[in-house]
């Protein structure tokens, strides 16, 4: 009997024991708590574009780790308390702190040879490159593109691009569905503009600046996109609060320019562009290094969003769009 009572309590023992090492293994030590906040509250300073802002970042967090506000805790909680005490300081909603393993590897190796087992490629070609469907109704010579995204930046990308803006380019109207793309690179966003404009006449699209004004970058459309371009096609982008970042980029040079008609809901409001930056311990951040802006101007859809030509209300969007076509016909 009382062995048996000896054995149970020395299995609790050893189990607590198990438990607790665990537990500590998990969690991530003090020591390297500072060394990822100073490593993320290090890049807000030299590269988030707005100076004043970046300063509040860094005293928020230093005085938060100060008071132990990080002590004991997991990796991903730590990432996630960090995003939280970030977005209280200032609400930016690209900035982020997140655990990846494969994506925090693949920042301390850059030149790693891109593999096609990797779960960022596998979600690529399951999400088909970031093109969905393109429809075409002849007879109304109306073309609607369907593009969840996000926007890639690879070549297989690219040609997906190309094959559907190639499918559009003999209709007369076409509808652009970026009603739940996130965003990503803001190169297919002006890749796809450019296919509505002659060539030659390549239009300066966006404007990127940095906290360094030297790194400051011009965007414009392309002079040369494979195969056939639309330049007098009228165009409708169909837009929502899951339209974000590049995605939005777009929606708000395509209507600044006065290139299309914007039908759908305001979108997200995230128009700062930015990195990913290896922290520690397989937590990384995303953090904002450009403000996305309209030519020749301060203004940009940081904060508001873009703002629909035509707000579609309870309305479907793409039948508003639809209607709007019709009424064009009609004249």
């Amino acid at each position: 009997m009382m062995t048996n009572k000896i054995e149970r309590t020395l299995i609790f023992v050893f189990t607590y024991l198990l438990f607790s090492v665990s537990v500590k293994a998990q969690n991530v030590e003090d020591k390297e708590v500072h060394e990822i906040v100073q490593t993320l509250t290090h890049q807000l300073v030299e590269v988030y574009p707005f100076p004043e802002i970046s300063t509040k970042y860094q005293q928020a967090l230093l005085k938060r780790e100060k008071a132990g506000h990080y002590k004991g805790l997991s990796e991903d909680s730590l990432a996630k308390k960090l995003t939280e005490d970030l977005r209280v300081t200032h609400k930016d909603v690209h900035l982020r702190v997140m655990r990846n393993e494969e994506t925090y590897k693949r920042l301390l190796e850059p030149s790693e040879r891109r593999s096609d087992d990797s779960t960022e490629w596998k979600r690529m070609k399951v999400q088909n490159y970031g093109f969905k469907s393109v429809q075409i109704d002849g007879a109304k010579s109306t073309a609607y593109l369907d593009i969840p995204g996000p926007f890639w930046g690879t070549q297989e990308s690219f040609e997906m691009a190309t094959a559907a803006m190639n499918m559009a380019a003999h209709s007369q109207y076409v509808i652009l569905d970026i009603r739940h793309n996130p965003g990503g690179t803001g190169h297919m966003g002006r890749f796809i503009a450019s296919y509505f404009y002659s060539a030659g006449n390549e239009k300066f699209y966006l404007n990127g600046f940095h906290k360094n004004r030297a790194l400051d970058e011009q965007e414009w459309t392309y002079s040369f996109v494979p195969g056939r371009r639309n330049p007098k096609a009228k165009v409708y982008i169909l837009v929502g609060p899951g339209t974000a970042s590049a995605s939005e980029g777009l929606a708000y040079a395509m209507q600044k320019l006065g290139r299309a008609t914007i039908v759908g809901d305001t979108t997200a409001g995230a128009g700062i562009a930015g990195s990913f930056v290896p922290l520690k311990r397989n937590l990384i951040a995303f953090v904002p290094v450009k403000m996305v802006v309209a030519p020749r101007s301060d203004e940009g859809w940081e904060g508001t969003g873009v703002i629909p030509d035509v707000l579609s209300g309870d309305e479907d969007a793409l039948d508003v769009a639809r209607k709007l076509i019709e009424k064009d016909r009609e004249k």
